[in-house]
């Protein structure tokens, strides 16, 4: 419901500015002053419009991105700031002030330098607004093809034995703090949890005595369903790297006090797909009208470092590695504290080690 209210509301804000730009160009160039003032009071009672849309936006936003570390979520967050300050400090002052020099019959030189301010700002929100929205349609894989998710370019992973990740041609690292870190051809990527220089290696591993052997206690790999009226969940528990994601968004389908925890039918089928999009691991999956079990991975190419947590990946081409049943190949979790039995991929293991970045 929220991923809806918020989609809503920036649509709303886009077009209302799109309709006062277009009408103030329009009445500017052919229309009369009447025409002018007329469109003048009309973009004032508007403000009653564009105001709560925009502060249903940004609100929204930044709850649905709370603690995510996806670089498109990052970049719109950074945006919404200026669109706000744009609307009040800008947008809201300049239709007011140009609402009563129109309808005093003052359109002269201060009124029409008013009016180019406005229309530049107002330029400025269409464009970051119209950015945004393009960043959240990728984000859901409703454009750029990523539904299923692809590798793209040529990043890719291997590992070194009983040693660090090695990660090459990689352009989008994000740090903990969710900013970006500046990257290099090569990387090795601490895996141990002893590096001093986290996320980088240090050579910690050699000191102590890490192995990257899959523990024959480790959690069964299976890939359970849960089936519904319209919708079936598949989960695999070895996969899990317990983000929470799931049951942060969506607790009545996803709640561990219920047995079983998962039930698709007290969810509606958009909010269940968008809780298997944000699954960082590739834990969760789901079958729909019959269609092959999918995944939904956004389309941009990184790696996340969750704090005191996983590297969470997307679309870095990683082989000759064992993976779980029902595993996503361009979205996964990989341990970071060294303690995963299923090495080396993350099963949760950090919160109950204590790993701290």
């Amino acid at each position: 419901m929220k991923t809806k209210i918020h989609a809503i509301a920036g649509v709303i804000g886009l077009l209302t500015i799109t309709v006062f730009w277009t009408s103030t160009l329009f009445t500017e160039l052919v229309g009369s002053h009447e025409a002018i003032a007329t469109v003048k009071n009309a973009i004032l009672w508007g403000m009653i419009i564009l105001i709560p849309a925009l502060a249903i936006t940004g609100g929204s936003g930044m709850s649905l991105g709370q603690g995510r570390t996806d670089q498109g979520v990052l970049v719109k967050k950074k945006r919404m700031p200026f669109i706000a300050l744009n609307g009040f400090l800008v947008l809201l002052p300049s239709a007011i002030f140009l609402a009563t020099k129109a309808n005093a019959g003052e359109i002269d030189t201060t009124f029409y330098l008013v009016q180019g301010i406005e229309l530049l700002f107002g330029t400025i929100n269409l464009t970051l607004m119209g950015m945004n929205m393009r960043d959240g349609l990728r984000l859901t894989g409703r454009i750029g093809g990523a539904a299923t998710g692809s590798t793209e370019g040529s990043s890719s992973i291997e590992f070194r034995q009983n040693g660090p990740v090695m990660v090459s041609d990689l352009e989008n690292l994000v740090g903990t703090d969710g900013e970006t870190i500046p990257t290099k051809p090569t990387m090795a990527l601490c895996r141990c949890g002893a590096s001093e220089n986290k996320p980088f290696c240090d050579g910690s591993h050699t000191s102590t005595n890490f192995s990257d052997a899959k523990l024959s206690d480790r959690t069964t790999d299976e890939l359970l369903s849960y089936e519904g009226g319209e919708i079936t969940i598949k989960y695999n528990r070895l996969l899990c790297s317990t983000a929470h994601e799931c049951g942060d968004r969506l607790n009545k389908v996803f709640d561990t006090d219920r047995d079983p925890w998962i039930d698709p039918n007290q969810g509606a089928v958009t909010e269940i797909i968008d809780v298997v999009r944000a699954c960082p691991s590739g834990a969760l999956s789901y079958e729909l009208n019959g269609a092959p079990v999918r995944h939904e991975v956004a389309q941009d190419s990184i790696i996340s470092v969750e704090s005191n947590g996983p590297l969470n990946v997307r679309n870095v081409s990683l082989t000759g590695e064992e993976w779980c049943t029902g595993a996503c190949e361009t979205k996964y979790a990989l341990c970071r504290c060294g303690v995963s039995k299923n090495k080396p991929f993350c099963d949760g293991s950090h919160r109950a080690s204590g790993f701290s970045d």
